[in-house]
């Protein structure tokens, strides 16, 4: 991740945008084949069949993806940004369809059997739960930065160094939190800069 950030902001979603993200990831940088599947999975719910093909179309790439197989990130990347354009006309923008896909992905990781271990070792426990946050990073992609700090007693903020779209990652955060039912749980986010964002959770 030694890409400088871009001198003027981007537009998110468009090709520039996705041209310098993609820039940011090296070979090694990889990601489970199950969140290429929940994504296609969501499109097909949503969209059809025709419309999961047209995503693999203009992806360019594998048109079958194993769960628990390591794809380059680079794949994820450029089919979220295919199928994000697809479904802006329902969600009412990139952004919120960028949230949706996240959300989606979040909650088929944390049912599969990696997931659901992570659920285990949070026994219930909001706190505990945040403070497993880099685990689960680090076991759903190879290449991520992540720090957690808890800043009282119902609230924790993450700090992440990324590649992904901020909105991509807030829905992501949201659905790890619905699934392990922690009540009244909140997220909000904010840029720090083009490439590390912050992300602040919130409990009753």
């Amino acid at each position: 991740m030694d890409t400088p950030p871009p001198a003027q902001p981007l537009q998110l979603g468009s090709d520039e945008e996705l041209k310098w993200r993609l820039s940011l990831i090296a070979p090694e940088d990889l990601m489970r084949g199950l969140f290429h599947n929940s994504l296609l999975e969501l499109v097909k719910r949503l969209e059809g069949e025709e419309a999961v093909r047209h995503c693999l179309a203009l992806h360019g790439g594998e048109v079958r993806f194993l769960d628990f197989f390591n794809y380059s990130h680079r794949s994820y990347l450029e089919l979220m940004y295919v199928a994000a354009r697809l479904l802006t006309p329902r969600f009412g923008g990139i952004e919120r369809a960028m949230w949706e896909l996240g959300y989606d992905g979040s909650k088929t990781f944390y049912a599969s059997a990696a997931g659901r271990v992570l659920m285990l070792m949070a026994q219930g426990d909001p706190r505990r739960l945040l403070s497993n946050i880099p685990t689960g990073m680090q076991t759903a992609s190879q290449h991520v930065e992540c720090k957690v700090t808890l800043t009282g007693p119902r609230s924790g903020v993450i700090f992440k160094h990324e590649v992904m779209p901020r909105p991509h990652t807030e829905g992501g955060i949201q659905a790890m939190c619905e699934v392990a039912k922690v009540k009244g749980a909140r997220v909000t986010s904010r840029a720090l800069n083009p490439m590390e964002n912050e992300y602040e959770v919130t409990w009753d």
